[in-house]
């Protein structure tokens, strides 16, 4: 069956070969047609409160959000200004400055804050005039989410350009001292170019991706299948050099290939798909885009490379020259001389892990910000707010229950500090337009003829007193005081369009403590205590620390899921490879057991772990690297069922799995390396650090651990009738 599914991809090369050059034009051209998403919300689960709150909320206030302007030393008058300026705005509901907190001097320079509560509006659009808005004033700096999120998307298409390019850079260069010909890796990038082409212009069949997933997907791609395309070339070349013709030699290596790197990439898949059963379901969204490009760049393997393999046959010959000695033989004698120190030596550095990795920290979301928005974040601080929907009513019953509330909440506090700095509400921000008023009160406030005022209380049933927001709801009626309540009906009709809906009135929340501070769960418990003591389960919360704390709650219940689903279904397909569920054991340990080092490094160097990089890290180092074990396994097994002893079938072993490993580790582990060092964006960065150090301690466990356990593991993993 092998050998004619191979004959029949040789015969018909040249056909394949159009096809799925035409596809990946096709692909080319349906790149732009990606929809990027950049809200991490979007991925939590419907139930949780964020979500539900979001909901709520766009319902009630529409899709409102807050940025913050910051100048430089600006004279009062000016800044009043730029205030009425801003408020003029339609997008703008509210421009407001504090005089007393919204003031720093750093390095001998005044700034001044000013925060803008937005309408719904598109907020992307007024960043970007904001931000040539106030031309007179010389440096000023426009923050916020939207803002924020603007910077992290230019950033992304600034920088993963370069990191590609580094990237393949050092591929070439890797490619170049482990390969077999001059021109190998000439054909083995223009095979992943056309296999990463078409995964990126398949995207678009998705709603959309993440900016994590399409950021990292190339790259990640041609890390994790490039050892696909150096299997198959490296077996033609040994094909060839026993005398076989090339179309045959291509036949043989690819019938000796299918399973091979079938078994590689299906592993792979595995430790992704496993992402799909996150309840945070951007798992679900790298997990499909990854998997896809795995299989797709096995597929181009088995069907395109042959074609530009005999298609450069020539120049291959011609470039041919002995690869450099990577002494992998020499590496096994001593592994296979000191077996029993070096196993428990390395077993006792896997339990140190595993219990140290059972006391990681975790962090769940991005504690620094870009561009303009960390430069105010570095002199004002983080804006942590929270928004709460309450209820909504206008009758003094409602506003006492709130004062209540609000009253609550601002003595709350978490080891001696206070959890909320301010409160933002219809009682304490517009709480002038709830005070009463008297006729004389009135009177004075308007210079109308207290008589006139009274007769007015009685005509619109006011009685002895009446509250502000009351009084300016009926002001047209006092044409006198007109210019003098203008302001006042102004400032109330800015309040309502701020805290009252429909149903719900909102409450804002500025909390003292940063999302990525370890108190904010607690901190998160006490508040959802606290508001469901005054209105029992009918409100909402919402905002970075309360999507933080859902994100954390989801996180627990996938973590042990992940693992497990991935643990099981890569023990599987690696049982059904080999036969046997003895070495499949050994190789999962091994996997499993670098894996438990390198959390367990981020625990003794005090780094939490950011959840989305622990999660894919686990994935990926499961899936992909348990490869370079089943490689050498499967060359070990080999050769001691050929009755070679264990230490020369060790040796050999060795020797042929070396160059493969060392080529795809190291592709691997600087691939992540350079994503961590150039990529300024943390959700990326933090992915490919911990993919780098987690790469590079599975090579190192499956060059020293792994031989040390074949060996001594012999005869229960082989049999007693070989001979040692």
């Amino acid at each position: 069956m092998k050998q004619k599914a191979a004959g029949w991809i040789v015969k018909y090369r040249f056909i394949i070969l159009i096809v799925m050059l035409i596809f990946a034009a096709l692909s080319a051209g349906s790149i732009s047609k990606t929809k990027i998403n950049y809200d991490l919300n979007r991925y939590l689960d419907d139930d949780t409160m964020t979500k539900r709150a979001l909901k709520v909320m766009e319902e009630e206030f529409g899709n409102s959000g807050q940025l913050r302007v910051m100048f430089h030393d600006l004279d009062d008058e000016t800044l009043s200004s730029y205030l009425s300026r801003l408020n003029e705005r339609p997008e703008i509901l509210a421009a407001q400055h504090d005089p007393e907190t919204c003031v720093a001097i750093r390095d001998g320079i005044r700034y001044q804050l000013v925060t803008l509560t937005l309408t719904d509006c598109d907020a992307t659009a007024l960043v970007k005039e904001l931000r040539s808005m106030f031309q007179d004033v010389g440096t000023y700096y426009v923050g916020g989410a939207a803002a924020n999120q603007m910077d992290v998307q230019n950033s992304v298409a600034e920088e993963m350009p370069l990191v590609m390019a580094i990237s393949l850079a050092v591929v070439v260069i890797v490619l170049l001292l482990t390969s077999h010909a001059w021109l190998e890796p000439v054909v083995i990038l223009l095979v992943l170019a056309v296999s990463i082409v078409i995964n990126l212009g398949t995207h678009f069949v998705f709603p959309d991706v993440s900016f994590i997933t399409f950021a990292v997907s190339a790259i990640l791609q041609l890390a994790l299948s490039i050892d696909y395309a150096i299997m198959l070339l490296h077996t033609y070349h040994d094909c060839r050099d026993e005398g076989a013709a090339p179309k045959e030699a291509m036949k043989s290596a690819l019938a000796q290939c299918f399973m091979r790197i079938a078994s590689s990439a299906f592993t792979t898949v595995a430790g992704l798909l496993s992402l799909l059963f996150m309840s945070f379901t951007i798992g679900f969204d790298i997990g499909l885009a990854l998997s896809k490009g795995i299989l797709i760049s096995m597929l181009s393997v088995f069907l395109l490379m042959p074609a530009v393999t005999l298609i450069f046959e020539k120049p291959l010959r011609l470039t041919r020259h002995k690869p450099i000695p990577l002494g992998g033989q020499h590496l096994a004698k001593g592994i296979y001389r000191l077996r029993k120190p070096i196993a428990i030596l390395l077993i006792l550095l896997v339990a140190a892990g595993a219990v140290l990795q059972g006391m990681t920290s975790y962090t769940f979301t991005d504690s620094s910000a870009k561009g303009e928005t960390q430069t105010i974040n570095e002199v004002f601080g983080t804006s942590t707010t929270l928004a709460l929907l309450i209820p909504g009513g206008t009758e003094d019953a409602d506003y006492d229950t709130q004062r209540a509330l609000a009253e609550k909440l601002q003595v709350l506090k978490i080891n001696g500090q206070p959890v909320i700095r301010a409160i933002s509400a219809m009682v304490t921000t517009g709480a002038e337009a709830l005070k009463y008023y008297t006729p004389q009160d009135v009177a004075e406030l308007t210079g109308m003829n207290s008589m006139l005022v009274s007769l007015f209380f009685r005509s619109q049933g006011f009685g002895d007193s009446v509250r502000a927001d009351r009084l300016l709801a009926a002001a047209e009626s006092l044409q006198a005081g007109g210019e003098t309540i203008a302001p006042l009906k102004a400032a109330l009709d800015q309040a309502n369009v701020a805290f009252h809906g429909p149903h719900y009135d909102r409450m804002l929340l500025e909390l003292t403590i940063p999302a990525t501070d370890q108190n904010l769960i607690p901190a998160i418990d006490r508040i959802l205590s606290v508001v469901r003591e005054t209105y029992g389960n009918d409100f909402y919360i919402t905002g970075v620390p309360m999507s933080t704390y859902d994100i954390g709650n989801a996180f627990r219940g996938d973590l042990l899921k992940v693992n497990l689903i991935t643990f099981l279904a890569i023990l599987l397909i690696v049982t059904l490879s080999f036969c046997s569920v003895r070495l499949p054991l050994l190789l999962v340990f091994v996997i499993e057991g670098a894996i438990w080092i390198t959390m367990g490094i981020s625990r003794l160097m005090h780094q939490p772990i950011f959840f989305i990089s622990y999660l894919i890290c686990v994935s990926i180092q499961m899936g992909a690297t348990i490869d370079y074990g089943i490689l050498l396994s499967d060359q070990y097994v080999s050769l001691r069922k050929e009755s070679l002893p264990a230490a020369d079938a060790l040796s050999i072993a060795m020797k042929r799995a070396l160059p493969t490993i060392l080529t795809s580790g190291i592709i691997l582990i600087t691939a992540g390396y350079i994503i961590g060092q150039k990529c300024s964006v943390f959700y990326i960065a933090d992915i490919g650090a911990l993919l780098a150090r987690g790469a590079l301690i599975s090579v190192l466990l499956v060059l020293i651990l792994l031989p040390a356990l074949l060996a001594l593991c012999d005869k229960w993993i082989i049999g007693r009738r070989l001979k040692g």
